[in-house]
């Protein structure tokens, strides 16, 4: 019996799972995703923002607030794209294997790409906290939190994100030695120094460190939005098919090259981010903080 060569759908669901469980930005903030095909790299879309209410005092009648007004416009204008050349005998592997040698180093090049996006968004944020010098410290985490509560942002869902010098600085406090991990994917259990001050605190590498003013961040989940729409699946005889979970979308083309005698696995993505609400973001901006102990 010939061997079965790997679908594009079971591709894509393989792809989708470590693409999920790799996440750390994407799994930190509000997820947007609908069903409708975009037309490709920069298109506008709308969007719902998270609904917010005020509280009304009631006296003899009720005030119906219109939670549909809250939306925002997200430019799609991030095309994420990991293109391959297998061969038959490759596309006949088990998933696990082939999933192993090819989609985990992918999906870890998505990731990066999402989390600089996310990173360098929220960045954008007005609301800052200056960290004069030194190591970081957990004073910098209080005085985060307290630009948040003086914005009323809500106590739960907030988090703390650093980068690996600022990470190294917290794990030489005491506080965080034997810090408890959270986390509801793989990647976030790794990246967690546990709940301290009100925040789930997590280490990002994608956070730039060096000569440049690092961007730590601290965050309700609400203040930014990461958002994915698929791609239409291509017109031909090319073998193709989109996956869409809990905010990702990917989509998954097959095609075969004669020259070369090999297949092409491409898998693709089109995304955008947005800052939803820079009161519920808070940037502690290090400009003095050298890294590598110097």
């Amino acid at each position: 019996m010939a061997n079965t060569l790997l679908k594009p759908k079971i591709i894509a669901k393989e792809a989708l799972m470590v693409l999920r469980n790799n996440a750390v930005m994407a799994g930190l903030v509000h997820r947007d995703y609908a069903s409708e095909f975009v037309a490709g790299v920069g298109d506008t879309i709308t969007i719902r923002k998270p609904a917010t209410f005020e509280a009304k005092e009631f006296t003899t009648s009720i005030t119906v607030q219109d939670a549909t007004e809250q939306s925002v416009d997200v430019k799609m204008d991030k095309h994420l794209d990991v293109s391959f050349a297998v061969t038959a005998k490759e596309l006949t592997l088990d998933i696990a294997d082939f999933s192993a040698q090819f989609l985990v180093p992918a999906m870890q090049a998505f990731r990066d790409k999402i989390d600089a996006y996310i990173i360098a968004e929220a960045a954008k944020s007005t609301k800052t906290v200056d960290h004069a010098s030194g190591a970081i410290a957990p004073a910098d985490i209080i005085a985060a939190r307290k630009l948040l509560n003086d914005n009323a942002v809500p106590l739960s869902d907030r988090r703390f994100v650093v980068g690996t010098q600022a990470e190294a600085d917290l794990l030489g406090n005491e506080l965080f030695v034997s810090a408890e991990k959270v986390g509801t994917t793989e990647a976030l259990r790794e990246a967690s120094l546990g709940r301290k001050f009100g925040f789930d605190i997590y280490v990002d590498q994608n956070i730039a460190e060096g000569e440049e003013d690092t961007k730590l961040l601290a965050f309700h989940k609400n203040g930014i939005a990461f958002v994915t729409r698929p791609l239409a699946l291509p017109q031909g005889n090319a073998e193709s098919a989109i996956v869409s979970y809990d905010g990702f979308s990917l989509r998954v083309v097959r095609g075969y090259d004669l020259t070369t005698k090999k297949d092409t696995i491409s898998i693709d993505m089109l995304c955008g981010v947005k800052l939803l609400d820079e009161r519920l973001v808070a940037v502690i901006s290090d400009k003095e903080h050298k890294t590598g102990g110097e």
